[in-house]
């Protein structure tokens, strides 16, 4: 059976042309004009562009005494209903699990997912085992591994253990990423709030302030030079470590930059609302910024130096949330996003003047697809 989109026009990172496009067994197989299929459908007035690839959600994690709400049949379904067609989970692996058994596990909870979707495989500890264990994960398909530089005494690696990682990367051909805050001085300052009586969610932003994202980005920028490897800094939320990403690019290193649609359009004040649920929904790693950043950001993916938006989609219930009530540190990290992304970034992009739709599309789909090594088939 096939079907066609007749009389839209295509929008693609790099070209705007008005086109008909034929798809059998779901899969694209002509772009032209006068083409004809089995069912037709009248795409005049509309736009037809590549769909949104997610490459930063947390559906159904473990994390911090509970699961995050959404699961791979409510998170997909949110994430078709606004336009995003693939996601790009991540597998933690729990201390000295297996790689391969951790992604048996994962790989588990796709049976009910209503769109295409991949893995991440998380390094949350290192040996031999690992480093073998590796090589095995890439020959899955897997290609990418991320290093959490935070949550202190949980998911967080040492700089020698992310060095080593990031040298089998390298061998392997794979993609490092990582999560970069220093845990070590955000495990500090959140003792020191916490001593001095500032337990609410606005204590959480104050624990993570944009210089502990700098210092992190600066240094797994350093440490992935001297491994010889690429580097992928996800949820890029402040200018420090824009600025980080932007220099390096400009020295020739092989650095990308994924800001989240929420520190593109939410800003700090959200945690210091007199609703405590309200603030500690917002609660996520890293927090908002000052609006100030949002300049930073957004002049990133105009320029390229930042390469694709993300949600890092990881909801939990008020409920949930409310395990914080006096220890911000005990709130779970994590907002939305999923079905919010693509619309939301429209509005306040293409709408605004801020992005054309061919840069849309390349922030959303192309440029994340060509990271990952999915194009031409995706985005």
């Amino acid at each position: 059976m096939t079907k066609v989109i007749r009389n839209g026009t295509i929008v693609t990172a790099d070209r705007t042309w008005k086109a008909d496009v034929l798809m059998q067994h779901g899969k694209i197989v002509a772009i032209g004009s006068g083409l004809h299929g089995d069912h037709e459908f009248d795409a005049t007035g509309c736009y037809v562009m590549p769909g949104g690839i997610d490459p930063h959600t947390h559906l159904e994690m473990p994390f911090m005494g509970t699961y995050s709400a959404d699961d791979f049949e409510s998170g997909t379904r949110a994430a078709l209903s606004g336009g995003t067609t693939m996601v790009v989970d991540f597998c933690l692996p729990a201390p000295q699990q297996s790689l391969l058994e951790a992604l048996q596990m994962w790989d588990n909870k796709t049976s009910k997912a209503s769109c295409d979707y991949s893995f991440h495989m998380a390094i949350t500890w290192w040996g031999k085992q690992v480093f073998d264990e590796m090589a095995t994960v890439v020959d899955k398909g897997i290609t990418s591994f991320k290093h959490f530089m935070a949550y202190k005494g949980a998911l967080m690696v040492d700089d020698d253990e992310m060095y080593a990682s990031f040298q089998r990367c390298a061998d392997l051909g794979a993609l490092p990423l990582v999560h970069a805050e220093n845990g070590d001085v955000v495990a500090a300052l959140s003792q020191k709030l916490l001593a001095a009586g500032n337990n609410g969610p606005e204590g959480h932003a104050y624990s993570r302030p944009p210089e502990v994202e700098g210092e992190a980005t600066n240094r797994a920028i350093m440490i992935a030079d001297m491994a010889g490897v690429p580097l992928y800094v996800v949820h890029v939320s402040c200018e420090q470590s824009h600025e980080a990403i932007r220099r390096a690019r400009q020295k020739g290193m092989r650095v990308f930059g994924e800001p989240l649609i929420q520190h593109l359009t939410l800003d700090e004040s959200e945690y210091f609302d007199k609703d405590w649920d309200h603030a500690a929904r917002r609660v996520m790693s890293p927090p908002f910024r000052n609006k100030s950043h949002q300049d930073s950001l957004w002049a990133g993916l105009q320029a390229g130096s930042l390469q694709v938006v993300a949600t890092d989609h990881c909801a939990f219930t008020t409920k949930q949330k409310r395990n914080g009530v006096g220890d911000f540190t005990k709130i779970p990290n994590g907002t939305g996003g999923l079905e919010d992304r693509m619309p939301v970034l429209w509005t306040t992009g293409v709408n605004t003047g801020r992005l054309t739709m061919n840069e849309f599309v390349a922030v959303t789909s192309t440029n994340i697809a060509k990271i990952l090594n999915m194009y031409p088939k995706k985005g």
